[in-house]
């Protein structure tokens, strides 16, 4: 149990300062209090890979976001995850990702692979169950509102927000979101969500085409599931080789006797995507 606190914390000062400093396993001996060799054990005990590769993966899923979802130029981008050079930021990304910074910014397909988010080791990876779903044709409340890097429950507080007050009349909603490019070189993307309540809202449609989703299911509280939702994107989806096919996903979202939620979650990928967990390198 202490073993897990301690990584857990380690991780936690990672997240923290992935963007302030070029952090390597000096700086986590030094923070940690630990030696070298007992870390290592740690990381690869706890996460199955070494504490260097762990921070490769963190810098390169956090430029990967920046890439995806914003328009952060790459000089800067490269800059602010400490590397020593565009050049030496380009190469890096390349070999996880198998595309060079502006290919994986316009590319169609949102892979992620060699790819890592936050870990958190009380937190487990859900095996996903792979399902095709039939046209869906929604018809309800737009919500328009801006995502940061990283994404938390606050960020989206507005559609939560709507969605407390609409379950507090009903037991169970469908809702629909879609991202893309904030307007500005920050931290920001837009968010598009559609929650469907009636025809009583005819201006504001969506259809979801017919198609395959990884099926997950959570039951919790609305600021757990947020965590949970990344968790997926950025552990899941790697762990298990799957891509991100664009588009809506859809969110099923019905309220439980103890207070808590019970959550649907419906993530497009390819049809030719196949559940494979990674094998961590020997």
């Amino acid at each position: 149990m202490l073993q897990k606190t301690t990584i857990n914390a380690i991780l936690r000062y990672i997240d923290e300062h992935i963007e302030k400093k070029n952090i390597n396993i000096h700086i986590l001996v030094q923070y940690s209090g630990y030696s070298r060799r007992y870390l290592q054990l740690l990381f690869c005990k706890e996460l199955g890979i070494p504490i260097g590769k762990y921070i490769q993966r963190r810098r390169i899923t956090r430029a990967a976001l920046l890439l995806r979802l914003t328009r952060i130029p790459i000089t800067l981008i490269s800059e602010r995850l400490c590397y020593d050079s565009q050049q030496t930021f380009t190469r890096e990304f390349r070999k996880h990702t198998g595309y060079t910074p502006l290919q994986y910014r316009k590319s169609e397909e949102w892979t992620f692979k060699n790819q890592t988010g936050h870990r958190d080791l009380k937190i487990s990876l859900p095996v996903p169950q792979i399902t095709a779903l039939p046209q869906i044709f929604f018809s309800g409340i737009s919500i328009n509102y801006t995502g940061r890097i990283p994404h938390k429950y606050d960020n989206a507080k507005k559609k939560w927000d709507t969605i407390n007050s609409i379950l507090s009349k009903k037991t169970k909603i469908y809702v629909t979101n879609t991202i893309s490019h904030g307007k500005k070189p920050s931290n920001e993307f837009n968010i598009k969500t559609i929650i469907h309540t009636s025809e009583e809202y005819p201006c504001t449609k969506n259809t979801t085409y017919p198609n395959i989703y990884a099926h997950f299911t959570y039951k919790g509280k609305m600021k757990d599931y947020v965590c949970y939702v990344n968790n997926l994107y950025l552990n899941v989806l790697p762990f298990y080789g799957l891509q991100r096919r664009s588009g809506y996903d859809l969110e099923i979202i019905s309220t439980q006797p103890n207070g808590e939620y019970y959550f649907e979650y419906y993530l497009p990928i390819y049809k030719d995507s196949e559940v494979a967990p990674e094998i961590p390198d020997s």
